[in-house]
């Protein structure tokens, strides 16, 4: 059952994504993804692995599911949230849809949660959601400076 939720999960931010009007260009949009994934692969990778304060399951499907969460689910909501910035009028506005993304993907990772997909040890929910916040920082600040390489570039040449 956890698999079909993730693999839900997925399928909806995908079919968001696709069918949104972006704000990003291609470049722009695939830089944010990439990012995310890298990042999000490196954490994973650093606290389920290296400082084992989490354990993710054996199981063929439920391993299947912690992939699809991990390279299509969070970077694509990452990507949504980026495009959906370009359209905030305020700071506020911005909040509040960081906000949103944050608790959609806790909710992903309360469903693994529940179905044993993911099991912590010594890490917990509150840990992923200051995780998430920073991901978000981290890719608008980098997206934010990938922008002004590319007008740097377009400019000198």
């Amino acid at each position: 059952m956890g698999f079909v939720l993730i693999v839900s999960l997925a399928w909806l931010v995908l079919m968001l994504f696709t069918s949104m009007n972006k704000k990003l260009t291609f470049i722009e949009n695939t830089f944010v993804y990439l990012v995310a994934l890298v990042i999000h692969i490196n954490f994973t990778w650093i606290v389920y692995e290296e400082l084992n304060m989490a354990k993710i399951s054996q199981q063929i499907l439920d391993n299947s599911a912690f992939l699809i969460h991990r390279s299509i689910t969070l970077p694509l909501t990452v990507a949504i949230t980026m495009n959906l910035f370009r359209t905030a009028p305020s700071f506020g506005s911005k909040l509040f849809k960081t906000t949103l993304s944050v608790l959609f993907l806790v909710v992903a990772v309360v469903i693994a949660l529940y179905f044993d997909i993911v099991e912590y040890k010594k890490w917990n929910i509150g840990y992923e959601i200051i995780y998430l916040i920073l991901l978000h920082l981290v890719v608008q600040y980098l997206l934010k400076h990938f922008g002004q390489l590319k007008t740097r570039g377009v400019n000198e040449a």
